[in-house]
Order: structure tokens, then sequence, then C-alpha cells
């Protein structure tokens, strides 16, 4: 895309004829003071990732550039690369959207937020998904896809990583009591986030997603394939790009996006679509944010190292017992924490 960079305005599904400014990108006043001064280099935002090189935006228009130095080439850890959400110095910009050249990345501004996982396969390794978001939503059917374990994965990697939660139940039209039994169950462990019902097909709860995203501001959309992502996203921006209808036989939804990418709107500001993801490995040990609830019952253990299983005087599974805490939710935080300790394991054998 070159020249003049529009904003995508959802009412009419049509070009906006405002154009796009650094502040409709999320710049603000916090962005400036945290950039490094770099002679010739202006500011822009990573809207697509690639191996090797990134698609940027700015206020004129988005065009490539490549990362540069040793602190990229010989990065050992994926988050000192630059990724979708990040905000970016680069130079020679303009002849890059001039002659579809590579502009010169020459540093990334320190992130607000950053969403991150454990890279699939690998126990040491994270794999950073999107950064700078200030809301992300988590997609789950009321269907088939319904597992509220995996909700607080990701909640726990959404708080970790510093940005506010939601949860959405979608396709709640395919549940035969319109979804109320699902956001009950997921209410119960999303620990204070709110859970949202969405029917796309009737366009009910599109509105109260829409109330949460803001001009200026940016918001992720995450879940498993076919749970309605796109389409959710394709309501909001007006881009009607190419869904998949659910599959006949198992009520599941079809993978329709392939990459993160980043959407900028009139009335909704910054929007990021993600691929589904078939594993969510949480990184970071993320237990005090996704189980403050249990935590906060833990401050009255008689021991401060209570595993709360079994242990004389253990406030949580007193509560428990009392019906004050969910057994589903010291489920979860057992679950949580034999990962981070099997994670954690390897680096104590090297030692």
């Amino acid at each position: 895309m070159s020249g003049a960079c529009a904003l995508l305005d959802d009412p009419g599904r049509r070009p906006h004829p405002a154009l796009v400014t650094l502040a409709s990108l999320g710049w603000d006043d916090a962005c400036a003071a945290a950039t490094p001064a770099i002679d010739g280099g202006t500011v822009a935002r990573v809207a697509i990732a690639h191996r090797g090189a990134v698609e940027v935006m700015d206020e004129v228009g988005q065009y490539w550039a490549e990362p540069t130095g040793k602190m990229f080439h010989r990065a050992d850890d994926a988050r000192a690369l630059p990724i979708v959400g990040d905000w970016v110095v680069v130079t020679d910009a303009e002849r890059a959207r001039a002659d579809g050249s590579r502009a010169a990345l020459r540093a990334i501004v320190p992130r607000r937020t950053c969403l991150v996982r454990k890279a699939a396969g690998e126990a040491e390794r994270p794999q950073p998904l999107v950064a700078n978001v200030d809301i992300a939503f988590v997609l789950t059917s009321a269907n088939h896809d319904l597992n509220p374990r995996r909700v607080e994965r990701y909640l726990a990697a959404i708080r970790a990583g510093g940005a506010a939660a939601v949860v959405v139940v979608s396709k709640i039209d395919l549940a035969a009591d319109g979804g109320v039994a699902a956001c009950a169950t997921l209410a119960a462990v999303a620990d204070g986030a709110p859970v949202l019902a969405l029917s796309t097909v009737g366009g009910l709860g599109v509105e109260e997603v829409a109330a949460r995203c803001r001009p200026g501001g940016t918001v992720a959309f995450l879940g498993s394939s076919g749970v309605g992502k796109t389409t959710l996203v394709n309501r909001l921006t007006g881009d009607y790009r190419a869904t998949a209808p659910v599959r006949l036989g198992d009520e599941r939804g079809v993978h329709t996006t392939t990459r993160r990418e980043l959407m900028v709107t009139a009335a909704h500001g910054v929007i990021v679509d993600t691929p589904g993801m078939r594993e969510l490995a949480l990184f970071d040990d993320p237990a005090e944010a996704a189980f403050d609830d249990v935590l906060a019952v833990a401050a009255g253990c008689r021991f401060s190292d209570c595993r709360h299983r079994a242990e004389p005087g253990c406030a949580v599974v007193a509560a428990v017992a009392a019906g004050t805490l969910s057994a589903g939710r010291l489920a979860g935080f057992h679950k949580l924490a034999g990962e981070q300790v099997v994670r954690r394991a390897p680096s104590r054998r090297r030692r």
C-alpha cells in the first residue's frame, strides 16, 4: 500500500476519507517519551511481521522495513525482534515508500504490554505474539470449543503481559440454552474479567464488544481456530475477508486467518486479528496474575509453603469445602503450577 493511508469506517464499510495519523495508530505522549532519538529516524507501527522483515504503517502509508544491527541479527531471544503492534524507529522511510525497497528498522520503542507464549514444542524459548495491546478478547464458542482450562491459560498469558482481558462466548445461537450455561461456567474461572455472549449471526453482543474498542486504543482477538474471530473482526472493520461456515457433523468452525495483522478503523481504533492457536503453553510464571483469587485465600494458610492439597490448616482446601472457592479453580491452579515446574526443570538440571 502506498500513498495516503485511509481509515476503515465500519458504518459504510468503505475507506474513511480521514487520513491515518499516528494518534489513530495508538501513538501518545507516553510513546513519544519512551522513543529513542535517532538521526533521520521516523516512527511507525508494525502491521505485519514476516520472517526477517516487517511491514510497518505510518501516517503516509504502509511499507517494508528490515531490522538492522547486531541487537537484531544476533538476538538469542525472539522478544528482541519486532512483532505486530510494536512501535519502531526507522530510517529511509521515504525511499522505501517511493520505490518499494526496505527501510532500516533501527530500534523498538519499549513495549507497554506484550503477549508471550512458549514456542510450540520447546520448553525454554518464548514466542512473543503481539505488543502494545490494551484489551485482549478471548473468544471461545458455546458449543464444542468450550474449555475452561484453556480460557484460564489465555487469561493468565494476557494478565502476565500487562493487558486487560475480556472473555467472549461466541456462537450462542448454536447452544440450546442460548449460551447461558457456557457464560456461567466461564464467569466462574474468569477471575473478574467480563464475560460477554455473542452471536454474529444475529448481531447479539457485537455492540458490547464494539463499546470496548475505542479510537486510539488497540485490541486483539484471540482463541482457537473457527471460534468466529475473523467474522467478528469483519463486523467491526467492514473488511469482509473470507470466512468459513461451521462444519456439518461436529459444529466446529474452520481456520481462516493465517497471520497476525494490524488494522486501523475510524470508530474502533486499532484491531489485531490472530490465527487460531492449537497450543498456548505459558512461558512466564503467571500464577499470581491468573489466580489471584486462589492466592488471596492462600494468605490464610497455616504454612507459607502450603501446596493446597492435603496440608493441615490449608485455607484453600477449606474454602473449596465451604463452597466459597470452586474446585475447578483450584484444579486449574494445580495444573498451571505443575506445568511451570516442568518448564523450569531442564534449566535446573543444566546447572
